[in-house]
């Protein structure tokens, strides 16, 4: 489940952006040496604190000369999402949106920064007391103060508005500050604007020119000079003062005052539809109208100053919209038509009139554009006709009883002012530029022009369901481009251990960038972080060709608050549903919920689901569903937990709902549940229809962890519940795992708490590794599907709580891990891989670990389990202790047994079937020979990158580093560092260099502590390696 963290992700600008209403300072030119105020007007930026009645908290560090980016901050004074009152900002008396913080003593000790460290920026977020709400520049950039270190004049010149215009003839109040008293001087180009003597000067610049506007300040003052400067464009605007709506309601005949300035003196015409009522040469034109007998008119008021026109409109309603039964071809969302148009439906209960502003109509609401009402009074309906439509992408949203505009709730993409910028057209070419000018939030993003995918793989079986070995994989933390197009590329990686399914975590459009992605927002649309619909069609086209399923993980139990099914029908709290709200409920009806809890005996909820479930499966032929917290469908309230675990018969009829839609489109669709309720339900469930299939939860996994760290003293080590019928299943609808996204990683428990004896030590990292072979052979051997969370086939040992700077914080679950591909190359790890790839060579190709369970002991240090099968027995033992023991039965008869990993025979006879093992040792006995066919590990970059095989020296590194590399013949070659989220922080060679061995010498230095990755790339190959800087 989703837990908030907060990443940086502002690209280094080597420029401050402080904007001026959002952060102001005292002084104006802050100095290192002495205490800063600042203001935060919360407003302003994202307004992401606007009005909310809070305690506002500052989450701060400092850009010194040894930052390498605007995210590298260092001597972070704070924790993000803990309410600490040292880091509480005081709220401004009589302005409930302002809030100020002081740095003292000063600046450089508050930090704790030292001497011979220059600072030169303060970098900063505000948030509420959990970190669920932020303040943040415009865009989501982080926001930053200048410092100067006082030995030298320095001036800071504050006012940057933040957006990249700024209204022709507005008043752009602007501030300069010096370090010490001078002559200052400001210009808008190379017009000199004013002149003041002292530390400050302060000014009302007006931009006259259409066009581009430096603003400078210089200071002079014994001989020294300094200056700094902003960029704006000056652009011509028009804003309408009356009406105040941009949707009025009204009567035929009414006079009603129209009124409309522009800053500057413009030619300002006022039109009806296509008549021109006044024209004035003006900052302002005002007329009154009466109002026609129409349903709906617009007026627009035009304004034309040197060469550029801006406008602005208000829609009058005098009549009701027009009832139409809604086309019988119109699903929820967005329709192309036969005749080219685009066919809009939107549930929208307890809503009496709607509008669609786009670029389609200049994102005006006019009556062409106003929605027919169907008979129900619930839905509303549009058609487009392609003759309006814009060339390549429509953008709308819808406006809903006023000047409430969102975006359609079943949209298939969407555009975020906030996440786009950071999305680059390597991951998704082609992303619109957000109409910024024209709208607010989210907006429906709708390709006319979308490149239809060829399918190759039109023939395809899903695996056996009791067969599956899932592999689940988040896509952002398994390769550091996160996309679809180079997760393709680790397909034959997956095949090659033995995955015959992926299931990715959530991919539909959550709330940020780096997320685990159970925050969604909008449940139809794909994440455009993750790349485009092509490039996920790809994918599972290229996993099908080689038998392999794929699985949507889905968040169907809650929404958050910049979904349009919440904030249609808000409630008192900003981004919260109300009462009144059709889809989601104002309090969660069970204990476990995140997020605003989706109301699952609602029809329209139903129908959201099951239209957006359709939609995967028949637009990308996606395989199955994995339902996040599925428990949670329920109406039923209770706070209690075992209450809420007990049999729900409208959970139960909800579900089996949702599965006859999902096996109607795809009658071999898995439906996975994350349920772990009463065994009565869920075995109900496994047997309707299909068959629905359940995640087994923290047991076994707890269980198998305790085995592989060595104690297994009592109950903790007996991980039985792996067999579904040990759980109160009637046949194997039980997904085990060891490991899983929301569950610690078993290599990391063992090196940090493994147990030990003598020379045996689970903490040693090879022995480690050695446990999760161990395990391995008492998991992936016991019939039922399995699942295996990504790395963990080469030993994952980061922590699920690792933060990016190297510590361990709860605060940090969701945030992002090291991608360690690299782990191929270590000859401990690759036993692993071959080990869980052998196991899953026999699962996929003999029955002999589908077969019964004959006989078991999962408990104590030494286990067995003997299975029976079509392909004759098998027997598998283990040591799960730090001591050598002997296992007095082995096998379950004598006779001539096949020790698979050894590849020989051995005999037992009647009177002894015991063996000895040592601490970790085990063996897999089966009836006949079967060769190691596993897949085997080539290399990082498979063959490529095998000739791309590299060194560092030293590493861990305090600076200097040694790079060798062989090349085979001449190449161009670059070497990048790269940081934990895939972003180059330094090039340390681009060039070409001769064939034969290489050695660089290269310099860290500078970089902040941490774990970073060397990139080589030489041609099409390339080769990760981690290097750690101290």
């Amino acid at each position: 489940m989703l837990r908030h963290l907060l990443l940086l992700l502002f690209l280094w600008s080597g420029a401050s952006v402080l904007h001026a209403q959002l952060v102001t300072t005292d002084p104006a030119a802050p100095v290192a040496g002495q205490p800063l105020t600042i203001t935060f007007d919360a407003t302003q930026g994202t307004a992401g604190l606007k009005d909310c009645n809070c305690a506002v908290y500052l989450h701060t560090g400092v850009i010194t000369d040894g930052s390498t980016s605007s995210s590298d901050w260092k001597f972070v004074k704070t924790t993000w999402g803990e309410a600490n009152p040292a880091w509480k900002l005081e709220p401004v008396a009589g302005q409930p949106n302002k809030f100020t913080y002081t740095f003292s003593p000063s600046i450089r000790e508050y930090f704790g920064v030292p001497a011979g460290t220059e600072i030169k920026q303060i970098a900063m977020v505000f948030r509420d007391a959990t970190g669920d709400r932020e303040g943040k520049a415009t865009g989501g950039a982080d926001i930053f103060v200048d410092v100067n270190t006082g030995s030298s004049l320095a001036v800071n010149l504050v006012g940057d508005p933040g957006s990249a215009t700024y209204p022709l003839g507005k008043t752009l109040s602007v501030t300069a500050g010096a370090t010490t008293a001078a002559t200052l001087q400001l210009y808008d180009n190379d017009s000199l604007l004013t002149t003041a003597t002292g530390a400050e000067l302060s000014y009302d610049v007006r931009l006259l020119t259409p066009g581009s506007h430096t603003l400078k300040v210089v200071a002079s003052a014994d001989g020294q000079e300094a200056a700094d400067s902003f960029q704006i464009d000056g652009q011509l605007v028009v804003e309408r003062f009356l009406p105040a709506e941009a949707l009025v309601n009204s009567s035929p005949g009414t006079p009603v005052t129209i009124s409309a300035f522009s800053y500057v003196d413009a030619t300002l015409r006022l039109q009806r539809e296509d008549e021109v009522i006044a024209t004035v040469t003006s900052d302002r034109i005002t007329e009154m109208v009466n109002l026609p007998d129409a349903p709906v008119t617009t007026y627009t008021v035009t304004a034309t100053y040197r060469g550029e026109t801006a406008s602005t409109s208000v829609t009058f309603i005098t009549g009701d919209p027009e009832v139409a039964a809604v086309p019988d071809d119109a699903r929820p969302g967005a329709t192309r038509t036969a005749d080219g148009g685009v066919l809009l439906h939107l549930r929208a209960p307890q809503k009496s009139d709607v509008f669609v502003v786009g670029n389609f109509n200049d994102w005006t609401p006019v009556a062409a554009s106003r929605m027919k009402v169907a008979p129900n009074d619930t839905s509303f309906w549009l058609k487009i006709p392609a003759e309006d439509l814009p060339e390549g992408d429509l953008l709308y949203q819808y406006a809903v009883d006023g000047d409430g505009r969102f975006a359609d709730p079943y949209s298939t993409l969407v555009l975020d002012p906030d996440d786009d910028p950071f999305i680059g057209p390597e991951t998704f070419a082609g992303i619109p530029d957000y109409p910024s000018a024209d709208a607010e939030g989210i907006v429906t993003w709708l390709r006319l022009d979308a490149p239809e995918y060829s399918w190759e793989t039109e023939e395809y079986t899903v695996p056996d369901p009791e067969k599956m070995v899932v592999y689940e994989l988040l896509v952002r933390d398994f390769i550091a481009a996160h996309d679809f197009q180079t997760l393709t590329d680790t397909l034959d990686y997956l095949d090659r251990l033995g995955v015959n399914t992926i299931e990715l975590m959530p991919v539909s459009e959550f709330e940020g960038n780096l997320s685990w992605g159970y925050n969604p927002s909008f449940h139809m649309a794909l994440d455009k972080y993750y790349g485009s619909p092509e490039a996920l069609k790809a994918f599972v086209d290229a996993a099908h060709a080689r038998g392999m399923a794929v699985v949507l993980d889905v968040v169907y139990n809650h929404a958050f608050g910049e979904s349009s099914l919440i904030r249609m029908w808000p409630g008192n709290q900003p981004f919260a549903p109300g009462a009144d709200n059709p889809y989601a409920n104002v309090t969660a009806r069970h204990p476990f919920n995140v997020g605003y809890d989706l109301n699952h005996e609602s029809a329209l909820t139903q129908e959201y689901v099951k239209t957006t479930l359709q939609y995967w499966l028949e637009e990308f032929r996606i395989d199955g569903f994995r339902f996040d917290l599925s428990k949670g469908f329920t109406q039923n309230f209770s706070n209690d937990v075992g209450t809420w675990n007990r049999y729900d018969a409208s959970r139960v009829a909800i579900l089996k709902e949702y599965a006859d839609l999902v096996w109607s489109v795809n009658e071999d669709a898995y439906m996975i549940m994350e349920h772990l309720g009463e065994s009565r339900e869920e075995n109900e469930l496994a047997q309707y229809g299909q068959g629905m299939y359940f995640w087994s939860g923290y047991q076994p996994h707890d269980a198998y962890l305790e085995a592989a760290m060595g104690y297994n003293a009592g109950n903790g080590s007996n991980f039985s519940s792996v067999l579904a019928e040990n759980r109160g299943f009637d046949q194997r609808s039980l997904i085990a795992y060891m490991e899983s996204h929301d569950e610690e990683r078993m290599v990391y428990k063992n090196l940090q708490f493994g147990n030990g004896s003598g020379n045996y030590n689970v903490q040693e990292l090879g022995t480690a590794l050695d446990r999760v072979e161990l395990a391995s052979a008492f998991f992936y051997t016991l019939p039922g599907p399995k699942m295996l969370w990504q790395f963990g086939e080469l030993g994952y040992d980061y922590p699920i709580n690792y933060c990016t700077d190297g510590t361990v914080n709860n605060g940090c679950r969701t945030g992002p891990k090291p991608i360690v591909w690299e782990y191929r190359d270590n000859p401990a790890r690759q036993d692993v891989y071959h080990t869980i790839a052998d196991l899953l060579y026999v699962r996929n190709n003999f029955e002999y670990f589908h077969g019964e369970v004959t006989a078991s002991n999962f408990a104590g240090e030494v286990k067995y389990v003997f299975l029976d099968s079509e392909d004759g027995p098998a027997a598998i033992v283990g040591n799960f202790g730090v001591t050598p023991a002997t296992v007095t039965t082995a096998v379950p008869a004598s006779g001539t047994w096949f020790d698979f990993f050894n590849q020989t025979e051995v005999q037992f006879d009647a009177a002894n079937t015991s063996i000895d093992l040592g601490p970790g040792e085990y063996r897999v006995f089966l009836s006949q020979p079967v060769d190691r066919n596993g897949g085997r590990l080539t290399s990082t970059n498979d063959e490529a990158v095998a000739r791309l095989a590299f060194t560092l020296s030293p590493n861990p590194t305090a600076g200097q580093l040694r790079t060798y590399f062989f090349l085979e013949r001449p190449s161009t070659v670059s070497v990048t560092v790269i940081d934990l989220m895939g972003r180059p922080v330094r090039q340390l060679h681009s060039g070409f260099l001769p064939a034969g061995q290489q050695q660089l010498q290269t310099e860290l230095s500078g970089l902040p502590a941490g774990t970073y990755f060397v990139r080589i790339t030489e041609g099409r190959q390339s080769a990760v390696r981690p290097v750690i800087v101290r």
